[in-house]
């Protein structure tokens, strides 16, 4: 497999690594429907199985001919203009205050017990995150006051092993138990890292007995969930936190960043061969495994079908859009300007009122010089085109 000439443009690509092994990786591994369809999916992508357009470029004038995407949530090359949408849509229940980053993770131990029982536990996962965020925010010795959270689900590491996590984005305040008082929280401190850990790790091993009796949990029993909760209930479970700089709609962005994100992408791809794939894992790091072994860690992130991996809680719950959000927006927009505000919270304020011009990082590049100036023809020019230049037309 040969990088790619075009300038501006990743030089290689993961979905031909599927095109190119996907076949063979399946006479070779049992996979289940979502993974089926999530490989069918990517091998065909942006391919003439999926019919496609034709484009003149605005900048050299070349035209060429481009297929259509598989808008598979998992594919790499599908995800930023649904992500751009995304982020358009959040700004509207958008929170003018400060805002924390936190991660949940999951132990070690518990990982192979995720990977095969994905639906309940990743869905506890995110129970137990919420519930600990929420009783934090409305204790009275904390904040007393319903906060406003949005959770991402993420099931990798760098080298894409299995290692399932919930980030989420906070609000540094919430509405009083009165909805009439904003109440916010320290610019550097939402609530005690070993609270956060202790009460998420009480409220996901509850979960997983009552999971366990439900009997939603397959492939153990119960004496070895006992001795699985023995050997993770005196760890200190990891929970992140930290402030992210910039303004409200900075967090935004940055949270666009993560719902969208899938387990790899085509710019951390450093080489491909027959018989190794070499990517970028963290800073100067690199990973180097056999294509079976590539395919195989990535197919371990196909999510359940339909399983919704962003959600939100408190204020930000479908719920309350109208009525409690709507409330703490119109309280924060009575108060005053904060004097602490950084040089980032002054960059993302001067934006929001001089918005830059819409981002153009989602729209094809030209194969021919790299600039993303490609405009599509009308049935009139397509037809001219193809009588005149004998081009190949793409399938419709």
């Amino acid at each position: 497999m040969h990088a790619h000439p075009t300038s501006g443009v990743a030089p290689f690509d993961i979905n031909s690594i599927f095109r190119a092994h996907g076949q063979q990786f399946r006479r070779q591994h049992r996979l289940s429907r979502e993974q089926h369809r999530a490989l069918d999916d990517l091998e065909r992508c942006r391919t003439s199985a999926l019919g496609g357009h034709l484009y003149r470029c605005k900048h050299c004038a070349a035209e060429v001919a481009l297929y259509n995407s598989c808008l598979n949530r998992h594919c790499p090359t599908c995800q930023a203009p649904a992500q751009l949408r995304w982020v358009e849509q959040r700004k509207l229940r958008l929170l003018p205050t400060d805002y924390f980053h936190l991660v949940f993770t999951l132990p070690a131990a518990l990982r192979p017990l995720a990977l095969r029982c994905r639906r309940p536990i990743f869905d506890l996962l995110f129970a137990a995150a919420a519930q600990t965020l929420l009783t934090l925010g409305g204790d009275p010795k904390r904040l007393g006051a319903s906060i406003g959270f949005t959770l991402v689900l993420h099931t990798w590491k760098k080298d894409l092993q299995f290692h399932p996590h919930v980030h989420g984005i906070v609000s540094g305040g919430g509405l009083d138990l009165h909805a009439d008082r904003w109440k916010a929280a320290r610019r550097n401190y939402l609530f005690p890292g070993k609270v956060l850990s202790r009460l998420f790790r009480g409220k996901f091993l509850a979960g997983l007995i009552d999971l366990h009796n439900s009997g939603a949990l397959t492939g153990i029993d119960q004496p070895a969930l006992l001795n699985l909760i023995r050997s993770v209930r005196n760890l200190d479970w990891v929970v992140f936190a930290k402030r992210p700089f910039g303004g409200p709609e900075q967090i935004v962005r940055y949270l666009g960043l993560y719902t969208h994100r899938v387990a790899i992408s085509n710019s951390r791809l450093l080489d491909v061969h027959d018989d190794r794939i070499t990517f970028r894992t963290r800073g100067e790091g690199t990973c180097s495994i056999s294509p079976d072994e590539f395919i195989r860690r990535f197919v371990q992130h196909v999510l359940p079908d339909r399983f919704v991996k962003i959600r939100h809680y408190g204020l930000l719950a479908p719920s309350h859009v109208n009525t409690h959000l709507k409330r703490a927006q119109q309280l924060l927009s009575q108060q005053p300007q904060s004097p602490e505000l950084n040089h980032e919270d002054v960059q993302a304020q001067s934006r929001t009122t001089n918005p830059e011009p819409p981002s153009t990082d989602h729209l094809p590049r030209c194969p021919h010089c790299g600039q993303r100036a490609l405009i599509r023809l009308t049935t009139k020019q397509h037809s001219a085109y193809h009588h005149h230049s004998g081009a190949p037309r793409p399938d419709t």
